[in-house]
């Protein structure tokens, strides 16, 4: 059949940033289970003590002048979504009012965390939600908001409270996919085994990917006025190094070798005796013997016959020699993309359950980032027999964890929606 296909309309400008801060950046989220709450919630003493104990051990957690005095003024209303549940208010010596949250109480009191752990745990690992509808009930957009409202908070400020732990060294890549029947770039920034940025991009052009990894740049400079990534590694297109290079400068761009070496691969799968010497000269151990291996191997693949599509493969590798030394310079840099990619193939397989994006670029970039923060948080998958020193990539990236559930950590790692002043 000729039917012509119809399309959603769909806005795919990125709106201007708007002057009104977040209602998330107004809480305090604190870890305390349900039980703990029960116990001390009741009690300002108690409530005081413990904030004081958590000022000494996750200042991070609190917004700047806490230390210099606080004072309880009361408790809210109990919250119709969750009976029983009331929220603490509390006054800095500045006069600045915080609400106060436990870490079991889901963000815009939508649920309790140890009820949706499981199902957000499904969603990202790319389970439809209507499967998700038929395990735990309410319905597909419940469970489509909540990642929504999850990627309200700063990427960044969420997944590294500490921002003395950000990663010196990125990866940047961008992910094609179907937006509301057109094309669309999820571009991508991973540092540290996490996801740090996701902003969707109309075009692949420099204009559009600078102001998509521009969201990652405003969020990381919040955190940190000074931050400076000392390298970003990308797959050589021209409008990321461009983009990378208008938004941090003085930030070195290094060319995937990764790349490289599938172009020759995909020409020639089974030419496993040229692969394997691909490899080798990637496992030099300095940047002078990089150059040397290069050349030999240059001398022994050139007076043999290869098909076209090869040989040309094997030029392009040959001529980037400068552009892969350099990463000899940075030690604990990222050679390949190979952080971002692996991080991307779960991405695909995301998108590729819900066929791609539906909505608006602002409510479409929050289902992203809402991913990415569970993605980033969530628990690593069990080895048989063996104890993972950590819990989650974002465990193993900030050295510490709030609350040993998952979800836990994460809402007390989203206290004041991620965004804390710079002291």
């Amino acid at each position: 059949m000729n039917a012509p296909q119809r399309t959603r309309s769909c806005c795919r400008t990125r709106s201007a940033a708007n002057a009104q801060p977040a209602r998330g950046t107004k809480q305090i989220v604190i870890p305390m289970d349900r039980p703990t709450y029960d116990r001390l919630w009741h009690d300002p003493a108690a409530v005081r003590q413990r904030l004081v104990e958590l000022l000494r051990t996750a200042p991070e957690l609190f917004p700047p002048g806490m230390a210099q005095g606080f004072q309880l003024t009361g408790r809210l209303p109990s919250s119709q979504k969750l009976p029983g549940v009331r929220l603490r208010q509390l006054r800095l010596a500045d006069g600045r009012a915080f609400t106060l949250r436990p870490s079991f109480v889901f963000s815009y009191m939508t649920g309790a965390v140890d009820a949706v752990a499981y199902p957000l745990l499904l969603l990202s690992c790319g389970v439809p939600p209507w499967v998700v509808t038929q395990g735990f009930g309410r319905n597909d957009m419940y469970w489509q908001r909540l990642l929504e409202r999850l990627g309200r908070n700063s990427l960044v400020g969420t997944t590294v409270p500490d921002p003395r732990r950000l990663p010196p060294h990125l990866a940047a890549d961008e992910h094609h996919t179907d937006w509301c029947g057109a094309k669309g770039y999820v571009a991508l920034t991973a540092g540290g085994g996490c996801v740090l940025g996701a902003a969707l991009a109309a075009a692949a052009d420099e204009e559009q990917l600078t102001a998509a990894y521009g969201v990652f740049r405003d969020e990381v400079r919040a955190a940190d006025p000074a931050y400076a990534p000392r390298t970003v590694n990308t797959d050589g297109w021209k409008a990321t190094h461009n983009a990378w290079q208008a938004l941090f400068r003085g930030v070195v761009v290094l060319l995937c070798f990764l790349h490289g070496f599938l172009r020759i691969r995909d020409r020639g799968r089974k030419l496993h005796e040229l692969h394997r010497r691909v490899w080798d000269v990637y496992r030099a151990a300095t940047a002078a013997t990089f150059r040397r291996r290069m050349a030999a191997f240059r001398a022994w693949w050139q007076p043999q016959a290869w098909a076209e599509p090869v040989r040309e493969a094997l030029t392009r590798l040959g001529e980037h020699t400068a552009d892969y030394a350099r990463a000899y310079a940075h030690p604990g840099c990222h050679r390949t993309s190979n952080l971002v990619d692996r991080l991307m193939n779960r991405l695909h397989r995301l998108l590729y359950a819900g066929r791609g994006l539906h909505g608006h670029q602002g409510a479409s970039e929050r289902r992203l980032r809402g991913w990415a923060l569970v993605l980033n948080f969530r628990p690593f998958a069990p080895r048989s027999g063996q104890r993972r020193e950590h819990q989650s990539p974002a465990h193993r990236l900030n050295g510490k964890k709030y609350h040993d559930h998952w979800l836990h950590n994460l809402q007390a790692s989203a206290s004041l929606g991620g965004f804390r002043p710079a002291t």
